[in-house]
């Protein structure tokens, strides 16, 4: 079996977001379209970036926390009315995510969002140039080939993987995170974690992706604390680069801790907390049925053997103040067997070294929720 790996130019560094023109430049883009949130407006991280944009530079501001197709259509119509060539996309995994679809619309010029979503064949060459500045330090769209919408606000997301949907250029800044929650600090850097940990163990191999991902993990555990810290620019941009690692990890897979997160994820909870509730669980089978790979990570970490990276990466995620659970998280389950069916038919099943069976699926939920 083989793997691929298409990552975007890395620009990394202090007061690297001032090299914006200069990409654009690169690219040909001359009249960019600007995507964000209004939190990062209100927090000025906005104005921090416009400046390095021509003036009067189209902007669409409206990208919600979970964002639908609906949003990423109302984005699209920003760019045509806007006459933009390419896209620049500031914040975290919703807005690059959602860039990154309204790019693919460019290809068609007509059409919705929903038409494109699941159905990479659609996406080629002719897709928008789209430099992408991630503001948190984990969800790795940034470097990923994926681009996940709901169809609607409260319905499942549905995942677009093309190598085509990854960035031309991602710009990272530790600056940009200073303004981050740091609850949102720990959530998405545990969602790095998992892209990395989860990405590791997916096959087939990939010993370059591997490598990444193996360095990704050590950044986490070593400068996650840290970051939580207002004056930690450069333990945030170890994060940003195990965010990018993981981003690259996931072209090669993910694993049940992403099934047991995206079944869950049809109430108001962070994918990232809902992570790091599923990844001790799910860690500890994937790692028993792969132990020459989890003796490896273990060692990476410090640990004696593979059979710890469950425990090591629960006393991580406590000593961050996340739920250990998800009842503790305020998850209300509607129906264990609706969520175990989710969890089965996962595609994330397919990538990694072992499926939980619907058994040990149930016990994790049972755990989960209890």
């Amino acid at each position: 079996m083989t793997s691929t790996l298409c990552l975007p130019r890395l620009v990394y560094g202090e007061d690297s977001v001032s090299h914006l023109a200069a990409e654009l430049a690169l690219l040909g883009i001359k009249q960019p379209l600007l995507i964000s949130d209004r939190g990062l407006e209100r927090a000025g991280v906005l104005a921090s970036v416009a400046r390095y944009l021509p003036d009067d530079v189209p902007q669409y501001l409206d990208v919600p926390e979970n964002p639908a197709a609906a949003d990423a259509d109302a984005a699209f119509a920003r760019y045509v009315s806007g006459g933009c060539d390419g896209v620049v996309a500031l914040g975290g995994g919703s807005v690059i995510d959602t860039a990154k679809i309204l790019a693919a619309l460019a290809i068609r010029t007509v059409g919705r969002a929903q038409e494109l979503l699941g159905k990479p064949e659609l996406i080629d060459s002719r897709i928008a140039p789209l430099i992408a500045i991630p503001t948190t330090v984990g969800t790795g769209s940034e470097s990923s080939t994926v681009a996940a919408l709901h169809l609607e606000a409260n319905g499942p997301p549905i995942g677009t993987r093309s190598g085509w949907l990854v960035p031309r250029v991602a710009i990272c800044d530790a600056r940009l995170a200073r303004t981050l929650p740091r609850r949102l600090i720990a959530a998405t850097g545990i969602d790095a974690l998992a892209h990395c940990v989860e990405g590791y163990f997916a096959e087939p191999a990939s010993p370059i992706i591997d490598a990444l991902a193996l360095d990704g993990v050590a950044r986490v555990f070593s400068d996650i604390r840290a970051a939580l810290e207002l004056d930690a620019d450069e333990a945030r941009g170890s994060l940003m680069v195990a965010a990018f690692a993981g981003g690259a990890a996931i072209q090669k897979g993910l694993g049940p801790a992403h099934a047991v997160a995206l079944a869950c994820g049809d109430q108001d909870l962070h994918h990232g907390t809902l992570i790091s509730i599923a990844l001790p669980m799910t860690v500890a089978l994937v790692a028993s049925r792969s132990p020459l790979k989890a003796t490896r990570l273990a060692e990476r970490l410090g640990l004696r053997t593979g059979a710890e990276l469950g425990d090591a990466i629960r006393a991580l995620t406590r000593s961050l103040g996340i739920p250990g659970s998800l009842r503790e998280a305020g998850y209300r389950a509607r129906s264990v067997d609706d969520l175990v069916n989710l969890m089965v038919r996962s595609p994330f099943n397919r990538s990694s070294p072992y499926a939980p069976t619907p058994e040990e699926y149930r016990d994790i939920t049972m755990a989960l929720v209890a």
